[in-house]
């Protein structure tokens, strides 16, 4: 009996010291492999030596980063080549921090945890690095490319009409917003290589709707001519002739607007000598005296638009400043033109 327990425990130390010898063996076969399930940056490495990992790191996230960087806005297209931002990363460190770990422990924690499938491998995270001096001399050349300041709309008013130039809307670039962008696709492997530029929309102060709108009529006198032209929409509709201020009252010349409007208006007298003994005194609208018959329009300093009895005056340069009309003409222009109406005089 106990010669038996005797060759029976020799036979199980041999049996287990062939064991270990062979899990030695099949440890020393998997020296310097990665653990499976080992990924770097998102690429399986498991079962690799640490010169087929810098191999796949290097090809896949290679193809990834490399990639050049798309920029886009409406038609227009920027492209940003990896190189020119210095992109650099820590995936040979990675590599060989792998191959360390995965030669941690004795042949025999390491002959179970493969042969038994219990290996957890680590996931790498990947560290992109790039310039971000040279980021910022990109967003800049897109800045010089695509910022556009907002335009006006603008007028030029005279005897020959309105010519309006329209409003423009202006870009921005959201510097800021789109260095970010830039930066997150940069360091991300998955990120996306298209970026749309991150803009922001630049009103005008002046749009052409509002210039349209306030030169929708338009009056234009030319001294010269001693006549009026009326405009809707800047099309001439009515031509008139009219008299004008006399030498020493000059009607005066400029770009003014019909500020206010009556009919049948009283006269209120300039307190000037030539008025003589009517100085300061208020001629009633029905009065033979009062010389502004049937429609006033005012527009600057108490000169205005205004019909008269002496007709023969139209066409002269008779009047103390204001614009004369024939008594018809005054009433049919009057009935055209609405308050504010701008005017220019030339």
């Amino acid at each position: 009996m106990r010669k038996a327990l005797v060759i029976s425990l020799l036979a199980l130390v041999v049996l287990v010291g062939s064991s270990a010898a062979a899990l030695q063996r099949y440890d020393g076969s998997r020296s310097g492999l990665i653990v499976e399930g080992t990924t770097i940056g998102g690429v399986d490495v498991g079962g690799m030596s640490e010169e087929e990992a810098l191999v796949a790191v290097r090809r896949e996230l290679g193809a990834r980063l490399e990639q050049p960087l798309v920029l886009t806005y409406r038609d227009r297209r920027f492209e940003l080549d990896s190189a020119l931002v210095k992109i650099t990363t820590n995936a040979d460190e990675l590599v060989r921090a792998a191959v360390v770990e995965s030669g941690e422990g004795n042949f025999l924690q390491r002959s179970f945890r493969d042969l038994t499938g219990s290996a957890e491998g680590t996931e790498y995270e990947l560290d992109v690095g790039y310039s971000t001096a040279a980021v910022g001399r990109v967003v800049a050349g897109v800045r010089r490319e695509l910022d556009r300041a907002a335009r006006d709309a603008d007028v030029t008013a005279s005897f020959a009409g309105v010519r309006l130039t329209p409003s423009t809307v202006g870009v921005s670039v959201r510097t800021r917003a789109l260095r970010e962008a830039v930066a997150e696709s940069l360091v991300s492997a998955e990120a996306a290589r298209t970026l749309t530029v991150p803009t922001e929309i630049l009103k005008p102060k002046v749009t052409t709707k509002e210039l349209t709108d306030r030169y929708s009529h338009f009056i234009a006198i030319s001294r010269g001519r001693r006549e009026l032209r009326f405009f809707v929409n800047r099309k001439l509709v009515k031509t008139y002739a009219v008299g004008i201020g006399a030498a020493g009252f000059e009607t005066p010349a400029g770009l003014y607007e019909i500020e206010s409007m009556a009919a049948n208006p009283a006269w209120y007298v300039p307190d000037k000598a030539w008025a003589g003994d009517l100085a300061g005194k208020v001629i009633k609208g029905n009065d033979p005296d009062n010389p502004i018959k049937a429609r006033w329009m005012g527009f600057h300093d108490g000169a205005g638009i205004h019909g008269t009895a002496d007709e023969a005056s139209i066409g002269t340069a008779a009047s103390h400043g204001c614009i004369r009309m024939t008594v018809r003409d005054v009433i049919d222009l009057y009935d055209r033109v609405p308050l504010h109406t701008p005017l220019s005089i030339a």
